[in-house]
Order: structure tokens, then sequence, then C-alpha cells
């Protein structure tokens, strides 16, 4: 996606003062910010995500075009949605529109700030400064309180997927749903790699009423396969690492398995075969019930690598 940077919008934008209700809101002009959440997240997790609600009562459209925090190396307004079969995170170059009278809310499934490069992790009990930027009302700090890793906080209910009672998206593919995670995998690569890895899944498919499970993480070189569980549905996620970190490249069942499929689908033969072996060995020790949830994802569900 293309950036897009307003010079003259930054050299005419007004500085209005917020004012701040004792019940924690942040008032901008006619805008109302309301219920600014994250989540705890691992200590080598590479992103996070930021969780609000905006409520325009002007008769005129608002726009929130940037975000900053001293958090992150960069803060991105990010929208996720299913396309088909591919599950697309792109970013908002053009920012996100606040229509007059309306209330749009920033929650995980849609809308949502997303922290690029995490400087330290996010601890519950504590607060992630952020600073927007809006096309008329002006900037304003706000301060995200950091919940649990499975808070669901105001309107947190992140399910992007679509799924029936089996845990199939409409297509009939298996299915996450979307949302954080809590593991003990079993893995024999790096652990800040694992955790990373864990931590990404965990804080984008986990909802409180749909813990999700990861084991084995593996790794070669700059993929890595993780399988998991998420209630009766299961699969194996294929992830590649990005200049941002660990960022899931698609979701599938056992062609997973195989270093053919792996080298098909553009992996380096070298990591292909290193990937294949490890899982093999790492599986071999699991629960055959989990081996068949892990078989069960049918077809293959792409994913945009901006996404995470």
């Amino acid at each position: 996606m293309i950036r897009l940077f307003r010079a003259a919008f930054a050299a005419s934008l007004l500085l209005i003062a917020p004012a701040f209700a004792q019940d924690g809101e942040v008032h901008l002009g006619n805008l109302t910010i309301s219920a600014p959440f994250s989540r705890a997240t691992l200590p080598n997790a590479p992103v996070g995500g930021g969780f609000l609600s905006i409520e325009n009562t002007g008769t005129d459209a608002d726009r929130l075009v940037s975000a900053s925090s001293p958090a992150a190396g960069a803060v991105q307004i990010h929208e996720m949605a299913m396309q088909g079969d591919v599950m697309k995170m792109r970013e908002l170059g053009e920012g996100l529109e606040i229509p007059a009278g309306q209330t749009v809310v920033l929650a995980p499934g849609g809308f949502h700030l997303m922290f690029m490069g995490l400087k330290q992790a996010f601890v519950e009990g504590e607060t992630v400064p952020v600073t927007l930027v809006f096309e008329k009302a002006g900037t304003v700090d706000v301060e995200l309180s950091v919940q649990g890793v499975a808070a669901d906080g105001a309107a947190m209910n992140h399910d992007a997927m679509k799924h029936d009672s089996a845990g199939h998206d409409a297509a009939g593919h298996g299915a996450m749903n979307h949302g954080a995670m809590n593991h003990d995998a079993m893995t024999a690569q790096p652990a800040d790699d694992t955790a990373a890895i864990t931590g990404m899944l965990k804080g984008v498919f986990e909802t409180p009423d749909a813990p999700l499970s990861v084991e084995p993480v593996v790794v070669s070189g700059e993929y890595a396969i993780a399988g998991w569980s998420q209630g009766e549905a299961g699969g194996r996620a294929l992830l590649r690492k990005t200049a941002s970190g660990w960022a899931v490249h698609l979701c599938a069942g056992d062609g997973l398995k195989d270093a053919g499929n792996l080298a098909a689908i553009g992996v380096p033969a070298a990591d292909a075969d290193a990937l294949a072996a490890a899982l093999a060995s790492a599986e071999a020790h699991l629960d055959p019930a989990l081996l068949a949830k892990f078989a069960s994802f049918d077809g293959t569900v792409m994913v945009d690598e901006d996404l995470i």
C-alpha cells in the first residue's frame, strides 16, 4: 500500500487541547474517544494492537490520518477483512473516515491500530501512550490501558474469519477464530523465534471464549511452521519472517508436511527439507487426536503478508 503524505495538511493542522472526562473518555472538538486498550504481549512479540472507539457528534465527517507512539517504531491504521479465501490486513494509507453522527469502533477483526517494532513488551496493568492525528479535529494523546492477553475490552470479538458450528468457514476451509495465545510448544529452535511466533498468533487469533493452542513450532531460516488447534478445529500455519517480524503466509493441513509442497509454495529447498524433517520429528510425539485436527484443515487459505 502506498502511504500518502500531505504536507499542506501538516502546515495547516490546528492543535486543539483535548478535554478529559472522569470516566477516561477523551474529548477533542466534536470527537469523543473512549475505551482505549491494548493486550499484554510476550517479551519478544514484534507487534501489538490498539483498540478504541471514536464518536463524531458533529455534522461534518473527520478522518484519523495517522498515529504514533514512543512504544513502537511505527503505528499504522489497519483494516482486516476476508476477500474470498484470503484474509487481508492492509494499512489504510489515507486514514480512517469518522462519519458525522456515527461511532467507529477499532477492534480485532476490523479496524485497529498496529504497533510495529515494539520497543518493549506491553505489560498488563500499565499503559501505552499513542498520539492520534485527525484531519479536522487536530491532535490528541491517548493512553491505552494494557489488559490481559485474552481481554475482550470494549467490543472485543476478533472473529474476522466466519465459522459454522463445526469450526469451518463458509468456504469449507478449516478456520481460526480471529483475536492472542498461551502454550507449551515442543520446539528445538531458538526460544525468541518461538515466543515471537506464539505471541503473534495468540495476539491475532485467540478470543476469550476460544483459546488457541500452538504446538509444535519449527523454524528454518526465514520460514516457520506452527501447528494450531482451537476447539474442534485445527491446522498448520506457514510463517515468513518479514522486516516487521513473523507473518502468516498461509494456513493449510497435511500439505505443509511435505518438503516438495513447501518448495512449490516458494520456500527455499534447503529450508523446505529442514522444516519437513523437523516437523515430522516434533509431531511424532503428539497425540493422534491433535494430529487429526491438523489434518482436518480443508484446502489452503492464503494470507496477505502485510497483515502482522
